[in-house]
């Protein structure tokens, strides 16, 4: 009887993994392939040294209207106005689109503009984004544009600018670019080449499929289980592929294993490389925070508002930026940045950004004391431990972008082990970890990309080792999508 219900128990594995490795397995297949795609060439974004090598420089003698006055004139929709007198915006910028000055202000998640020449309300047109995207696409002769809510290349942090100019150009990249609809900014910038790489990169390894991606609760079901199943299909293949070797009493000829063929080499390969598939279904598993495990709020707009010393004031809208963009003729964008209350402006550059002081123009950086009490209103009354960090950490460190150093660390003493990463030189927030993003930082970005030490992140080591494990995981799927192709195809 024991032996019959062992047998049985068997036979069930066996069907669960030949069954799922034929469902998943040309899946699981195309995503160690688009993993070393991904490598090096990411899914579209607007740099930001694409924007310091094509924004144009601030015209002072364009700019006429303080910040203040082009506030009060923005134009709200739906009727959604906030009372001026007591709402401010959440953040002012200022730059050139299309050849004129405009402020941009951001409140409650929405993008507003208004002319900085004139006073009077940016209205994007299709003939303005043109405009606006030429800076992307200088040897276009035609472009067309139209007006779209998302399409397959602009997915993530676009929210606010939606919707969004879509601008075809006809130049030698096939360049398709993204205006915001509200602002009238270049906010996202592909070529041909990046699009066709990317359908066999990201498209295929995040499932980002348009009518999918669209919504994105069912996308992420469908992530998260579809990863789910194909963890389990490699947890099996494990348990059957070292139950059926066997290194001792021996098959017959000497041989380890009883299969021949393509079955012979997925059970070796899935042998070898089992445990690194296991790790990386897992970690992708992780990524979609499957029932919000390891969800972590990161640097959340209460930080900001609380590191700044409040909200912004109508004296800080009512500064001469036209005669600090005078002493600084090369200044691409001016962002109100404040510090403890205290007012700076965001300069950006050709090849740097820098604070300026917002009322003389001239450089500035936050004191130490100032930092400081900005930090401790991050959290009142909870003791805090800050130092300066001139070399990475755990959680604070580069991968594919540099990260930003020097920085202040300051590590509150809570149950949630909240730290916050500071940069003094531009007087912001670079970075939060807290206990949850501890542990997803080693269950995914380490078990997914490799990323345990600084040493495995030097380049080409990582490419080397990273595409030699892909390639490892790939033969064994691949060897897998083999034998199940024979199966269903009798």
């Amino acid at each position: 009887m024991a032996l019959l219900i062992m047998g049985s128990w068997k036979r069930q594995l066996h069907l669960w993994h030949r069954w799922l490795g034929i469902a998943l397995g040309l899946l699981v297949l195309l995503w160690f392939g688009s993993g070393i795609v991904m490598m090096y060439v990411p899914y579209p974004s607007l740099t930001a040294q694409e924007r310091m090598a094509w924004l144009p420089p601030i015209d002072a003698r364009q700019v006429r209207v303080d910040a203040g006055a082009a506030w009060h004139a923005a134009t709200w929709p739906d009727n959604a106005r906030p009372d001026n007198a007591a709402a401010m915006p959440d953040e002012v910028r200022l730059t050139m689109v299309a050849g004129r000055p405009a402020y941009h202000f951001k409140r409650d998640g929405l993008w507003l503009s208004v002319w900085a020449d004139s006073g009077q309300p940016l209205r994007v047109t299709p003939a303005l984004a043109m405009d606006s995207a030429r800076i992307a696409a200088p040897g276009a002769h035609a472009m067309t544009a139209e007006l779209i809510d998302i399409d397959q290349w602009s997915f993530g942090s676009l929210q606010a600018h939606r919707p969004l100019y879509r601008v075809r150009a006809d130049d030698a990249a096939g360049s398709v670019l993204y205006i915001s609809s509200r602002s009238g900014e270049l906010v996202r910038d592909t070529t041909r080449g990046e699009r066709a790489w990317n359908w066999t990169g990201s498209v295929i390894h995040w499932i980002y499929f348009t009518p999918l991606r669209t919504h994105g609760q069912p996308w992420r079901q469908v992530v998260m289980w579809t990863s789910g199943a194909a963890l389990l299909l490699a947890m099996l293949g494990m348990v059957l592929g070292i139950q059926r070797l066997r290194l001792r009493r021996r098959y017959a000829g000497g041989r380890r294993s009883p299969y021949r063929g393509w079955q012979a080499w997925h059970h070796w390969l899935g042998l070898g490389a089992g445990t690194l598939m296991m790790t990386w279904l897992f970690s992708g598993w992780l990524s979609v925070t499957p029932f919000d495990w390891l969800a972590s709020p990161g640097v959340t707009a209460r930080d900001r508002l609380a590191f700044a010393g409040g909200a912004l004031s109508r004296d800080d809208l009512a500064i001469d930026v036209a005669g600090i963009v005078a002493r600084h003729p090369g200044v691409l964008e001016l962002e109100w940045r404040r510090v403890d209350g205290q007012l700076y402006l965001s300069a950006l550059e050709r090849a740097q950004r820098r604070l300026l002081d917002a009322r003389t123009g001239a450089p500035a950086l936050p004191g130490d004391a100032q930092v400081l009490r900005a930090v401790r209103a991050l959290r009142p009354g909870v003791a805090v431990t800050v130092d300066l960090m001139t070399s990475e950490d755990s959680y604070h460190y580069s991968h594919h972008n540099r990260a930003v150093l020097p920085v202040l660390r300051a590590r509150f003493a809570q149950a949630d082990e909240a730290t916050f990463y500071i940069d003094p030189a531009q007087g912001e927030l670079a970075g939060y970890a807290d206990y949850r993003s501890k542990w997803n930082r080693w269950l995914f970005n380490g078990l997914h990309q490799l990323d345990f030490a600084a040493l495995l992140r030097v380049r080409p080591v990582w490419d080397g080792m990273v595409m030699v494990l892909c390639l490892l995981g790939g033969a064994a799927t691949l060897a897998g999508v083999i034998l199940g192709w024979r199966r269903i195809s009798r």
